[in-house]
């Protein structure tokens, strides 16, 4: 009897099962992160399934290597729900009608669905343009931090009153200590969290440091440096507002299937269901990236959608204008469950 392929689904994990005249049963992750079963022709899908439960730790450190292998400055599409992190606080993109907004480009910190940036419709409708009111935003929204921590950040230097600003110039080198121009930042070191921005300016400046020079290194090598791209599912821009099922993971670029890279701001623990930071040790509490955002099907699913207004976010239908998934309310409701890797209602 010939080889024979079929497809089971275990857990958010698709799994290949190949059957053939071999007598044993066998579990690989291939270099593109495909996982695949091999087994007699006897093998059930319950055989499988159970094969992939038992051998989970170790199909996801593969995965987990695999991950690593990620390209640093991953490319950043122009879709609803891209992550863009702002002094370490991570921001989804909202991509909204030109009437909603005079300005190209808007930051809400606090919302009920975490921190968002507001983009006109017509500002994505061309890439340079986008790309330069997000660089421009990092860079007001670096100088903006400056003003408050300047004092802080210069006190221990011989001149105090040394400039310190953000270029979005810059793109080879992070910092750029002039000795009369004084201290400039790159745009995209506004991404880090404010420990690691001060450790930065503090080795620029010669100064003591506080944090791990290998935590600093490993941040500064997953900061975005403004590529984008339009999404490749979808040519009209009224299709960009939800990412494709085949998309790859807007903060991380993992494929569909895949685990996400270990600093994905998107990325959910296994264990409690809320952002994945390292909250447990080594991969065990890693996800899969399933081509959807954390949360989206089960908002879908139970009717839970949101839409900014004057005085704030207020409940409404998934039809009404400017409506977006309401990822507070579900977390507010609903309960994870570790086996199904979704949230549920109670």
């Amino acid at each position: 009897m010939p080889t024979s392929d079929r497809t089971i689904r275990v857990g958010t994990i698709d799994v290949t099962v190949r059957t053939s005249n071999r007598t044993t049963l066998t579990v690989t992750v291939t270099r593109g992160g495909s996982i695949i079963v091999r087994g007699p022709h006897s093998t059930t899908d319950t055989d499988a399934a159970a094969l992939v439960e038992r051998r989970r730790s170790w199909i996801y450190r593969q995965l987990s290597r695999l991950a690593e292998t990620t390209p640093d400055n991953p490319r950043r599409e122009l879709i609803r729900g891209a992550g863009f992190d702002v002094l370490g606080r991570p921001h989804r993109l909202h991509i909204v009608p030109d009437d909603d907004q005079d300005e190209p480009l808007i930051q809400y910190r606090s919302t009920p669905t975490g921190g968002w940036l507001h983009i006109r419709r017509s500002t994505t409708l061309k890439l340079d343009e986008a790309r330069r009111n997000i660089i421009n935003f990092y860079a007001e929204t670096g100088g903006e931090w400056l003003k408050l921590n300047y004092p802080q950040i210069t006190r221990y230097t011989p001149n105090s009153s040394i400039p310190v600003t953000f270029s979005t110039r810059m793109r080879t080198t992070w910092t750029h200590n002039h000795p009369t121009r004084g201290l400039t930042l790159h745009w995209a070191t506004t991404q880090l969290p404010p420990t690691l921005l001060h450790e930065l300016i503090h080795r620029a400046l010669n100064l003591h440091t506080i944090t791990p020079s290998r935590d600093l290194n490993n941040a500064l090598r997953t900061l975005w440096l403004g590529r984008l791209s339009t999404p490749t599912s979808a040519v009209d821009p009224r299709l960009h507002l939800t990412p494709a099922p085949t998309d790859h993971c807007p903060d991380c670029s993992a494929p569909p299937g895949t685990l996400h890279a270990d600093r994905c701001d998107i990325a959910r623990c296994a264990i409690t269901g809320f952002q994945r930071a390292h909250c447990h040790p080594g991969n065990t509490c890693n996800t899969v990236w399933t081509g959807e955002l954390p949360g989206e099907p089960e908002c879908t699913e139970y009717g839970y959608y949101c839409r900014p207004t004057p005085d704030g976010y207020e409940p409404c239908n998934a039809d009404d204008p400017g409506a977006m998934h309401d990822f507070n309310r579900l977390y507010r409701e609903c309960r994870w469950n570790p086996t199904t890797q979704r949230m549920t209602l109670p």
